[in-house]
């Protein structure tokens, strides 16, 4: 997400204040219920369009916002606004910590169960909520007309400039990793469950408030506030306007609001033409109608940051051994490590060889807590990390590449320079070297040897035995998930067993 510009910025300020100067009663409602709609979008956007999780229970939240109000507002007032806020964050944090441990689709079917729940209590609890008759005559001291259109718009402006400023920088990064490629995240030290949790439950927050300014604008609240049918406004407005633009939430919105009355006159058949209107922009502009503005506005599309190998290596703070004993995993009834045994000290490099399938990546994913073991124990120092979850194992002094790049603008260089810039004491190389030139390895190699200095400890998994002899202190041989051979790379492929187990390289070498 780019940092919100002048023309945008313009935008979000002219519309406002020409409602307030220009438009009748009737046009400034639609005003507010433009900005209504784009702060529950803005909140949708946290989940939904920064981290790639499907919520439906959006809707249900806005209207949770709504009973609030209508429940305090004849007692509190104004301050019923920011109760509704909480009052729609507090279910969701306390259904957070189960359901969004779910995959994508589990979660999605977990969220549709909440969003069920509310709207059955909203019609069921009648001595609450007054049942399918709703509550009425609560709004006296409420903000109305133009004081409640200035107070809608200011809310969704200062919340669009703050996501704007926070997703433009290192924050976005990360929520494109957990995004895309959750597992690198997690191997960065990206705590995904932390961060899903604090976006719904600010999600939520924002669906609240603007349950909350719905209620005030209608004096009215019933069950069908909590309906499926305001969820499927909030995600059709933001996939229109766009996901992950700062005025998507804005933009969709507006659309949602303004377009049944321009189709008016069709009366029904106005739904058919905004499904085929969302049906264009799913095909003609995935990213939302407010990235294909910025196209035809000449706005430059915004690159992802890319980690670069840093210029000078220094030492780094940490774990001084990462040690395994006898660590196994399995797979079924297949035994993709037996007993692996070693240690790996800061400021030695150490090579993982073996065939294919004879368990190098297992045992990498092992150690970066991907898999976990069924045996055994992994520790740095004196500290067993095979308990724990990746990202606290990379904070822990553990950082990883990967065989096969996970983002589309990843390069190797990107891959290697990423888990560098974690810091770890310990860096997992799996195959770095695979489809490099010459150039490549030389660069490679000369790497290695700036991290050995720095007093880095490296595993490198690679199939190049020429690489690896250059670059390692020790190999390590597995065959079949077992440690066949360890010590310096001409003992190791001087030993007959190695060379039985891995003898198509050997003659290749030869």
């Amino acid at each position: 997400m780019r940092p919100l510009g002048r023309f945008w910025l313009a935008i979000l300020v002219l519309v406002p204040t020409m409602a307030l100067l220009l438009l009748p009663p009737f046009g400034q409602r639609m005003a507010i219920l433009v900005g209504i709609y784009g702060l529950m979008g803005v909140g949708y956007q946290l989940v939904f369009g920064q981290l790639g999780a499907l919520n439906l229970a959006q809707g249900a939240l806005f209207g949770v916002g709504a009973y609030a109000v209508a429940l305090t507002a004849p007692a509190l007032g104004l301050l019923s606004l920011p109760l509704a806020m909480l009052a729609a964050a507090l279910p969701a944090a306390i259904v957070a910590g189960p359901m969004l441990r779910l995959q994508s689709h589990y979660f999605a079917l977990a969220t549709l169960a909440l969003a069920s729940l509310i709207h059955l209590a909203a019609v069921h609890a009648e001595s609450l909520t007054g049942g399918a008759n709703g509550l009425v005559g609560f709004t006296a001291s409420l903000p109305r007309g133009p004081v409640l259109l200035v107070a809608v718009w200011l809310c969704l402006i200062a919340v669009i400039l703050v996501q704007a400023r926070l997703f433009s920088g290192p924050i976005g990064e990360q929520a494109r990793l957990l995004r895309e490629a959750p597992m690198v995240a997690a191997t960065s030290g990206i705590d995904g469950g932390r961060w899903r949790l604090k976006a719904f439950v600010a999600g939520s927050a924002l669906a609240g408030l603007a349950g909350a300014f719905s209620a005030t604008l209608s004096g009215v609240v019933s069950p069908d506030v909590t309906g499926f049918s305001v969820m499927v406004l909030c995600l059709t407005s933001v996939v229109l306007g766009g996901a992950r633009h700062a005025m998507g939430a804005v933009l969709g919105a507006a659309i949602a609001v303004c377009l049944p009355e321009l189709l008016r006159d069709l009366q029904g058949a106005w739904l058919l033409a905004y499904a085929a209107a969302t049906l264009l922009v799913v095909l003609w502009a995935p990213e939302g109608l407010a990235a294909l503005i910025d196209r035809w506005r000449g706005v430059r599309a915004l690159l992802p940051a890319s980690a670069v190998l840093p210029v000078a290596l220094e030492a780094v703070d940490g774990p001084r051994r990462l040690v395994l004993d006898g660590v196994s995993k399995h797979f079924g009834g297949v035994a993709a490590l037996q007993g692996v045994s070693f240690a790996l000290e800061r400021g030695e490099v150490v090579g993982l060889i073996g065939a294919n399938g004879s368990g190098k990546t297992t045992l990498l994913n092992v150690i970066g807590g991907l898999e976990r073991a069924d045996g055994g124990t992994i520790t740095l120092d004196a500290r067993r990390i095979d308990h724990l979850p990746p990202h606290a194992i990379a904070r822990s002094g553990v950082g990883r590449s990967f065989q096969s790049l996970a983002l589309a603008d990843d390069t190797r260089t990107t891959d290697i320079a990423r888990a560098i810039a974690t810091g770890a004491s310990f860096l997992l190389f799996d195959e770095p070297a695979a489809g490099a030139t010459d150039r490549d390895r030389a660069e490679l190699a000369s790497l290695i040897a700036r991290l050995r200095a720095a007093d880095r400890g490296v595993l490198i998994v690679d199939h190049d035995i020429e690489l690896l002899s250059r670059t390692c202190d020790r190999l390590i041989c597995l065959d079949r998930g077992a440690v066949i051979a360890i010590g310096r790379p001409a003992e190791v492929r001087a030993d007959p067993t190695v060379r039985a187990s891995f003898l198509g390289v050997e003659e290749a070498a030869a």
